[in-house]
This record gives structure tokens, sequence and C-alpha cells, in this order.
């Protein structure tokens, strides 16, 4: 039984393009304009965490004498109604692995919550935020 020992320095023949996906997903920099680049394609303008603030109070008409503001809470431990179809788009999102933290953004006159809630993402090493969904919690089911 023979057996070969010569070794080959030829690398196996593979496709330009995607031989530089696999370089470029070793290198953070590169990765990151990646996942920025995806999460614009598949969810929209990405915004920064002040502009995020600014689009979810502007929602809420002015009230002489009243605040509008936004208020951020980690989608873990959001305890009002979610919709089934805002769900989905949050698990669709979660799996995508293109973002670190979801929360769910409620406009507010000052310190009380008003309705309509959205949930956004910020990107994986990024201070971007997408928005995943948007609903009226007007329309909570009775339970």
């Amino acid at each position: 039984m023979a057996i070969d020992t010569q070794v080959s320095t030829n690398p196996t023949t593979v496709d330009p393009a995607s031989r530089a996906r696999e370089i470029r997903r070793r290198l953070p920099g590169q990765a990151r304009r990646q996942r920025l680049d995806t999460a614009r394609l598949e969810y929209g303008p990405l915004y920064t965490l002040a502009e995020i603030q600014q689009r979810v109070a502007q929602t809420l008409r002015q009230k002489v004498g009243f605040i509008r503001r936004a208020v951020f809470e980690p989608i873990e431990s959001y305890q009002g109604y979610i919709p089934d179809e805002a769900l989905l788009k949050y698990d669709a999102a979660s799996r995508s692995t293109l973002f670190a933290s979801f929360a769910v953004v409620t406009p507010t006159y000052f310190s009380q919550k008003q309705v309509d809630p959205w949930i956004v993402a910020q990107v994986d090493g990024a201070d971007l935020y997408a928005v995943i969904a948007q609903w009226d919690d007007t329309e909570e089911p009775t339970r």
C-alpha cells in the first residue's frame, strides 16, 4: 500500500467572488459594512438614536405645555401587547443576525405613554437603528 506524501501547493479552485466573501466575513470592518448594507436593503433607511427618538415623538400631535418624547424599553421586558404580525417581523429580524439588540419605543407626552409603539433594532457593531415594526395598540384583543 503506497501513501502519497506529496503536499499539494495548488489551492482548490474556488470562485473569486465567494472567496472574497469569505475573506470579507473574517474582517470586522468589512463584516460591519456588509451588515449595514443588508439591513438597509431588507429594512429600509437606518437611523441614529436621536433620529428614532425624533421620528417617534413626531407621531404625536403637539399639545401646549406637553413635551413629546420617546421611551425605549428592551423588548424582553416590554409588558404591553405585541400583535402577531409585529412578533413575526421581530422573530425574522432576530434570526437574521444583523442586529445586536431590540427595543420597543413608545411615544409619550412627558411621562404618559401613548399609543402606536415601534420595534427598533440596533445594527450589530453600529450606532444605527432599523424600524422593524409599528402597530396601533388601541386595538389590543380582549383576553
